[in-house]
């Protein structure tokens, strides 16, 4: 039991699921994860990363499951997580500890500012692994004194052996204090008084980079964040520097850094390779394993990028989650053609999109869909969910109506959705498939459980 859920059976779901084709699955809609697409996308960013020199953490708030977040890490090197709720940090523990056993470094930095009310399970959760495998971020003092009160009940006489980090607002305003806020000085010497060897380094998400355009503007989101905590440390007293980490990203500006030759030349800019001597760089994002429309329309890095183990191309193409779904009625004869499908804002979301005005697009993979899918930066030529409603949408069609793609009731379709986060998170479940072993990716080859609640 999981806060309210009770997880589903993994056994059982895969004797009801395993082996049938996409064609065959009720009920819908479904959740689909192409393995092949997901790992792919997963070892282009460790590779990135090795090849820059710069230290990974994965977020897993966007999938979780135990399975991504292995693949995120890979099968050795370090396993660092980042987790939006502490059930997440509770579900990767037993993993953690089989790593830590075999020799691999392991941390969990649970990703908002830590409430006095998470102490008590966070604590408990230190105490099944290593010193400083739980970390936490603070961007107030009084974030920091109660979490730290709690923490020094466990450990007594001790300091905690919990790793603190410091949350920097690098322009996006949610979150964090900014090196220029008139209690940052405060903030600083307490953390480091009182930490002291688990005072960490300097954490920053830009996630307004979400709105950039471009490669440049991917890049200067980047490049801007390792600015705003290099500000930050440098600020830091000289008795209290070691080799802090700064630790930025949101996929957007993390995976920019799959761009190899243009990543390189802008880490190797005197600033920034100043920085890179004195400190430790780590990337960290959540939502590259899956893609999703929202991130396909930052253009972050080329769509026809040639494919090796340290880049992947952005594109439709290499989005990992598809939702099926059904039709259940057509309207031809309406100004603009439409249809019903059994999907609506729970299972699709409603977040818009930049680049087209919908909520949803339907790829090409199911019922004879042969031809091009609706593409902003091509044909802008298809079926995309037009409007939602709770439990249903309507499709529009976008084109002339001589090109219509006909559609009728039965039809099963695959949505590209516009956030793969808040899509995810209507179910109980992914059912996967992986087109390395299947080129249509159509038959189920295993289910994975994600995690709800907190």
């Amino acid at each position: 039991m999981s806060h309210g859920y009770l997880f589903p059976s993994q056994s059982s779901l895969m004797l009801q699921y395993v082996g049938k084709t996409l064609e065959e699955i009720s009920p819908i809609p479904a959740a689909v994860l192409d393995r092949a697409i997901v790992k792919k996308n997963c070892d282009a960013m460790l590779g990135a990363c090795k090849e820059l020199g710069m230290g990974f953490r994965a977020h897993v708030k966007s999938h979780k499951t135990l399975e991504l977040a292995k693949l995120q890490v890979g099968e050795d090197g370090p396993a660092n997580f980042i987790v939006s709720t502490i059930l997440e940090a509770e579900q990767l523990a037993p993993y953690l500890r089989e790593c830590q056993a075999k020799g691999r470094e392991c941390s969990i930095l649970y990703g908002v500012p830590v409430p006095p009310s998470a102490a008590p399970r966070l604590m408990k959760l230190d105490s099944l692994l290593k010193p400083y495998s739980i970390n936490v971020l603070v961007d107030h003092i009084d974030n920091f004194k109660p979490f730290w009160a709690e923490a020094q009940k466990w450990y007594g006489e001790e300091t905690p052996k919990v790793g603190v980090f410091i949350k920097i607002d690098t322009g996006y305003g949610r979150a964090g204090i900014k090196s220029t806020s008139s209690k940052f000085d405060e903030l600083v010497r307490h953390v480091a008084e009182h930490a002291e060897t688990g005072f960490k380094g300097f954490y920053s998400h830009l996630g307004n980079s979400y709105a950039g355009s471009n490669q440049h503007d991917a890049m200067t989101g980047l490049l801007k964040e390792f600015r705003g905590l290099g500000s930050a440390a440098a600020s830091v007293h000289e008795t209290l520097k070691r080799k802090l980490i700064l630790t930025v990203g949101a996929t957007p500006t993390a995976t920019v850094a799959q761009n190899m030759v243009l990543a390189k030349e802008a880490l190797d800019v005197p600033d920034i390779r100043k920085l890179r001597s004195m400190y430790d760089f780590e990337l960290h994002a959540g939502v590259y394993p899956l893609l999703d429309l929202q991130q396909v329309a930052t253009n972050a890095r080329p769509a026809n990028l040639t494919p090796s183990k340290g880049s992947q191309p952005l594109s439709l193409s290499n989005i990992g989650l598809k939702i099926l779904v059904e039709v259940t009625s057509v309207y031809d004869d309406r100004e603009k053609p439409e249809a019903l499908i059994s999907a609506g804002s729970l299972a699709l979301g409603r977040e818009p999109c930049k680049s087209y005005p919908g909520w949803g697009i339907v790829s090409n993979e199911l019922a004879n869909r042969e031809g091009d899918a609706y593409d902003d930066r091509g044909n802008k030529r298809g079926w995309i969910v037009g409007r939602v409603s709770q439990e249903h949408g309507v499709l529009s069609w976008e084109g002339p109506r001589e090109d219509m793609k006909h559609l009728k009731v039965g039809d099963k379709l695959l949505i590209w959705p516009n956030h793969a986060c808040i899509a995810g998170s209507g179910f109980g479940c992914y059912l996967v498939v992986d087109s390395d072993l299947d080129e249509k990716s159509q038959k189920v080859v295993d289910v994975w459980v994600r995690w709800r609640g907190w």
